[in-house]
């Protein structure tokens, strides 16, 4: 903030003026817009600009036109018969058809397209082939040489590559120029792939496509007959080996089962189980019956010892017909003894032949039990000798079976692996005639469900939509570029951006006169000739704003003019100001204060020998001189011209220019003093002291906001006051675009108040 004593910051805040800071947050639409309306051409050119180039451009393109076709991921199969594919079906999920999308676009399929229509020599995708030039190689230099020049300028060597190198270098750039035109999609929550093509022939771009899809279908059918038939060869090779293993397995398990003499029979087992099994059997039959034939001997000799062989219970015994008549003749013979008893004695002869002939009876009796006895034990020697030869058996046949058992471990194993080696060679038999069998059954994965027709109309270049983006983005650019050169707009346009900057006060401002309204006059004379013009009135209120601008709100006598560098319009408007006071009666003095370039007399035509100078003041020699101040006629002001001097500092700093001032307070009623640009030499700061207040004149637009910036503080380490600022050569039909509603708006209105 810069002292002036005569700006009051209550100004700056009263009802009709919100403070500063409010009135830069705020976002003014109504000044954007007049913004966009003052720059009007700018963006409008941009925009054409843009358009035209684009056009040129868009219109020398070559059209391309894209077909489409459209394939559908098969998600069911057809099973013709239910046999196991070699190869599964293709997945439905995203991986999946993502794989099928790089499938259709993989370097080797496109490699089929390519050399199936042959592309390799078609011009649009091998440039070689293409002898037409475009507008743009004419501007390369390199185009109007040979080969040979240029590899001697660009330093490299002629191409040494072979006739199968170079063609397959083609191959490959055909490639992926055919590649960067395909484009494959899938839609979203779909099974379908929808594939495109851009080519300058519709019905080339049509047939691409059409060939692609047929060669994926073809690829999807190829590649599953080749994992068929490497299945079958595998399987084949497999089977094979399978039989021999089979067979070594079979012969393995059966010499060792002869090995061993491991005979099996059919219903069984093995020979040596069964025999086990029997001789087993014999033994407890054996075993039962020695123990019953024990028992009867047992039996027998007990009763027999006890003399009761009748009640021996043998059978032998109670069947033998010899002994029952020998029974009988016992039983014969006692009854006898029994009667010769009663009529005999013991002693008597026929009772001792009884007793005799009974004696031989029972003897013989005893010698027939006694054979059944010993026909008994003959028996039970008989069992227990063949109890004895079984258990023999039965022990050897033990041994024999531990070292059957033994090997029938082994025989097992063998036989189990001769077991699974028929099992698996029955299972690869079986798998080997199912995919003999799905030669001729192979289908595709995928189906054609939208063949690629000719396009009828371009893809490329959109033009329509081309020229009305480039529009767009030619509209934007041309907005912005507006606002960056209101923001490059270095200038000051109105007294509120002076107030913000420098808080300087408003004196007027001065509109420009177009050079047609001025027919050769000077603007000091256009104000003679138009004394009721927007230009005269606005240097009217210029005088009416430093009526009040001195101390206590009056005017100041000594006005001190300035500016901040040269061409800003100062001397213009001190001699305007000093007019329009004079038609006014006031008494005004003008002096030239600029001794390095003085224009005063060339412009009000003062006479060097007959009227006084500034120089004439300052060196004392006026009243010497005989001349007198020149008055102008018309307006009545007087004026002291100056003439060129190397050292003006001096000058102004004598007394005799400050007794010159205070004579002039006493006979003018305002004295002006013009004073050089204050950024452009340092006298304006020493006669600057000389004035009372000091008006500063600053170009409308034009001067930089810095330059008056620090011009404003230099003068204000003068502390003489400042009464304000004078913007000069304003636009005031541009100023009213800013519509800032001052002064300007209304100067260049059709007003009844002026007359340019």
């Amino acid at each position: 903030m810069y002292d002036n004593q005569y700006v009051k910051q209550q100004e700056l805040n009263t009802p009709g003026h919100p403070p500063l800071g409010a009135q830069e947050d705020e976002i003014d639409i109504r000044a954007l817009a007049l913004v966009l309306w003052r720059r009007k051409w700018v963006i409008v050119n941009t925009a054409i600009f843009l358009i035209v180039l684009s056009a040129i451009v868009v219109f020398q393109l070559t059209p391309r036109y894209k077909a489409s076709a459209m394939l559908a991921i098969e998600s069911r199969q057809n099973s013709v018969v239910d046999l196991e594919a070699v190869m599964s079906g293709l997945g439905t999920d995203q991986a999946a058809i993502k794989t099928e999308i790089d499938v259709l676009k993989s370097r080797r399929l496109v490699g089929k397209l390519v050399d199936s229509l042959d592309l390799t020599n078609d011009r649009e995708f091998n440039g070689e082939l293409n002898t037409n030039r475009s507008l743009l190689s004419y501007l390369n230099p390199l185009s109007y040489v040979s080969d040979s020049w240029k590899d001697a300028i660009l330093g490299t060597k002629p191409d040494a590559r072979s006739e199968e190198e170079i063609a397959e270098t083609t191959r490959a750039r055909v490639i992926d120029a055919v590649s960067q035109r395909l484009v494959v999609s899938n839609p979203p929550r779909s099974y379908t792939l929808n594939l495109s093509f851009e080519s300058v022939d519709p019905k080339k771009a049509a047939r691409i496509v059409n060939r692609l899809s047929d060669l994926y279908l073809t690829d999807q059918l190829e590649v599953k007959f080749e994992a068929t038939q490497r299945a079958n060869e595998w399987l084949n090779e497999r089977v094979a080996q399978l039989r021999d293993k089979v067979r070594q397995s079979e012969q393995a398990a059966q010499q060792f089962r002869e090995r061993h003499q491991l005979v099996q029979t059919q219903s069984a087992g093995l020979v040596n189980e069964q025999q086990l099994a029997q001789i087993n059997t014999q033994l407890v039959t054996a075993r039962t019956e020695l123990a019953r034939i024990e028992a009867r001997q047992r039996q027998i000799e007990q009763n027999v010892a006890d003399g009761r062989i009748e009640e021996s219970g043998l059978i032998e015994v109670l069947q033998s017909p010899l002994i029952q008549r020998l029974k009988e003749q016992e039983s014969g013979v006692q009854r006898e003894r029994a009667e010769l008893a009663t009529r005999y004695g013991p002693k008597h002869p026929k009772m001792l032949n009884v007793q005799a002939e009974l004696a031989d009876i029972q003897s013989k009796i005893s010698y027939e039990i006694d054979k059944i006895v010993a026909g008994i034990r003959g028996e039970a020697e008989v069992a227990a000798i063949r109890v004895q030869t079984l258990q023999q058996n039965l022990d050897s046949l033990k041994a024999e079976s531990f070292e059957v058992s033994r090997a029938q471990v082994q025989m097992r194993e063998l036989d189990r692996e001769a077991e699974a080696n028929r099992l698996l060679l029955q299972t690869f038999l079986t798998r080997f005639k199912e995919t003999s069998s799905q030669d001729g059954m192979q289908q595709a994965d995928a189906r054609i469900i939208a063949k690629a027709d000719t396009p009828l109309m371009a893809s490329f270049p959109k033009k329509k939509m081309t020229l009305a983006l480039v529009g767009f983005v030619g509209v934007a650019l041309g907005v912005g570029l507006a606002f960056l050169l209101e923001a490059l707009d270095n200038g000051y346009r109105s007294f509120d951006h002076l107030r913000q900057d420098l808080q300087l006060r408003s004196l007027g401002m001065i509109p420009l006169v177009d050079k047609s309204a001025l027919k050769n006059m000077k603007p000091e004379e256009y104000i003679a000739e138009k004394p009721n013009s927007s230009f005269a009135e606005a240097h009217r209120n210029v005088h009416a704003s430093l009526m009040f601008s001195g101390k206590d709100g009056s005017t100041p006598k000594v006005l001190a003019v300035t500016s901040s560098v040269p061409g800003e319009g100062k001397s213009t408007a001190t001699l305007c100001l000093a007019q329009i006071l004079g038609r006014t009666g006031l008494k005004v003095l003008v002096v030239e204060g600029d001794l390095r370039r003085p224009v005063f007399r060339e412009r009000m035509g003062v006479s060097k020998e007959k009227h006084l100078s500034v120089n004439d003041i300052l060196t004392g020699s006026a009243q010497e001189s005989g001349k007198d101040i020149f008055k102008d006629e018309v307006t009545g002001i007087h004026l002291l011209w100056a003439e060129r001097v190397d050292d003006p500092q001096e000058r102004f700093t004598s007394a005799e220019f400050r007794h010159f001032l205070a004579e002039a307070r006493k006979r003018y009623d305002l004295v002006l003093l013009d004073t050089p640009p204050i950024m452009a030499v340092a006298d304006a700061m020493i006669i600057a002291r000389h004035a009372e207040s000091v008006m500063f004149v600053i170009q409308w637009e034009n001067t930089p906001k810095g330059i008056v910036k620090t011009a404003v503080k230099q003068l204000a380490q003068t502390q003489i006051p400042i009464a304000g600022a004078v913007l000069t050569q304003v636009n005031i039909k541009r100023h009213r675009g800013y519509g800032y509603g001052d002064q300007g708006y209304y100067y260049g209105g059709k007003s009844a108040y002026y007359t340019n």
